[in-house]
């Protein structure tokens, strides 16, 4: 199973994704070090302090790396985190974590984000954007869950849920869009 963790930054992919790959047997591909390893970006913005990703090198990079099979690795699944992975064909289920934008500001101050950065993922989060694109692409391939009150064990519990069909966290349950009219 092709397993693809997205969400806005703050969100707990990278935490989530790590503590996942220790109870299931996956390949874990970190998209952001991927661009970065790769150079699939092309350039920088300077005013929000981060890379312009090339998305159409970034996904065809991620197929050759997805199909990729290592002869001494029979891992059955792989996980791809990163905030761009649903705009990349390949997944069997795309999780989009979620978070609530109070709290999600202060974990992007405490990351050391721009103001101007911070905003816009703030605004991004109360859109649902991450969910609304994935959905797009996926349909009902697209869980999303609220990481807000959750510990990162919580998270992997109800990702391994997802996963093995026990659970379905179907999109449109989680609305931050009261954030927008404080």
């Amino acid at each position: 199973m092709i397993i693809f963790i997205t969400g806005t930054p703050g969100t707990g992919k990278t935490t989530v994704s790590h503590l996942l790959k220790k109870q299931l047997p996956c390949r874990l591909v970190d998209i952001n070090q991927l661009v970065e390893d790769e150079n699939l970006y092309t350039g920088l913005d300077e005013e929000r302090g981060y890379k312009i990703v090339d998305i159409n090198s970034l996904c065809t990079f991620l197929q050759d790396v997805i199909h990729l099979k290592e002869p001494h690795v029979n891992d059955p699944h792989i996980v791809v985190e990163g905030h761009l992975s649903h705009l990349c064909p390949g997944a069997d289920v795309v999780i989009v974590l979620r978070t609530n934008p109070h709290i999600l500001e202060d974990r992007l101050k405490a990351k050391g984000f721009k103001e101007s950065k911070i905003r816009e993922n703030l605004e991004a989060e109360a859109l649902d954007m991450c969910t609304y694109e994935a959905y797009q692409k996926y349909k009902d391939q697209t869980q999303e869950i609220d990481t807000t009150s959750k510990s990162p064990q919580e998270i992997v519990a109800t990702i391994l849920e997802v996963i093995n069909g026990q659970k379905s966290y179907p999109v449109g349950g989680i609305d931050f869009s009261e954030y927008l009219l404080e």
